[in-house]
């Protein structure tokens, strides 16, 4: 059915830069959980899951109070070029000496998979249990990581955050616990970036107006979900294009609920 969605919001409402052979690759691909099985090496069950790949050696740590089902769709985003949630489309590839801002980090998998790439990695969790598998993930490059366990918005405070939520809910209504929020801004404080990577369920216009100073200042490459149902992608290009008038642009992918674009690319 959903593959079904997708082909008719391409025929009928919006290709956003797909093509018919990106299309028909689509339509033909393997399930999130084959293309997984064909990546995970193999999987330990310890005070968390610790899970090895085939295509590189670092281990990544998934707490075991989420299901692993979850788990395989991020790998199939992330090992899979031709994934409309790959965040390395073309302009927004990871360079060597990258220093990359990952907000909505959650697991760790993309930033672990560019982790000797990157001179720095900078790792924005809100969730307590992410962030603590995080930080096992993360040793071997301890020495150049800065995990942060804040939730990002337009403000400096505190919000409501779902914990036990595969999500990552923020939300300014009601919540499990109440958590420290603050602006990019506030939590780089002029630190030098070149690459943002954002996934933070629909939150992520209010992000990005709380990081004017740090978009205006590095002209970072940019990487950002736009398919969350707050997010507006319009909106959210008008935002960036003010900071930096001279950013170029790309949407690409088809969500399929609505017929939104997956992720916006920019870059200088």
């Amino acid at each position: 059915m959903r593959r079904l969605k997708i082909l008719l919001y391409w025929l009928f409402v919006n290709k956003n830069n797909v093509s018919t052979a990106e299309l028909l690759k689509f339509l033909v691909k393997p399930t999130i959980g084959k293309i997984a099985a064909r990546e995970i090496k193999n999987i330990e069950e310890k005070d968390a899951f610790e899970i090895t790949f085939h295509s590189f050696p670092h281990k990544l740590y998934w707490p075991k109070g989420f299901f692993l089902n979850r788990l395989h769709q991020v790998i199939a985003e992330t090992f899979d070029p031709a994934d409309w949630h790959f965040y390395q489309k073309e302009h927004t590839e990871i360079s060597d000496g990258e220093i990359l801002v990952d907000v909505g980090t959650a697991e760790g998998l993309f930033p672990l998979t560019v982790a000797e790439k990157c001179s720095h990695l900078y790792l924005v969790e809100p969730g307590q249990i992410f962030s603590e598998c995080l930080q096992k993930t993360f040793q071997p490059f301890k020495h150049k990581t800065t995990i942060i366990n804040r939730a990002v918005g337009n403000e400096d405070g505190e919000i409501s955050f779902d914990e036990n939520s595969l999500d990552g809910k923020v939300s300014e209504a009601g919540g499990i616990t109440r958590i420290g929020i603050n602006k990019l801004d506030t939590l780089l404080e002029g630190k030098k970036i070149t690459y943002l990577k954002a996934d933070i369920e629909g939150f992520e216009q209010e992000m990005l107006k709380g990081a004017e100073q740090t978009i205006k200042s590095n002209k970072p490459k940019i990487a950002i979900t736009t398919y969350h149902t707050e997010n507006n992608p319009d909106d959210i290009i008008s935002i960036i294009k003010a900071y930096v008038p001279e950013y170029n642009y790309y949407v690409k992918g088809i969500y399929e609920e609505t017929p939104k674009p997956v992720m916006i690319h920019f870059w200088i």
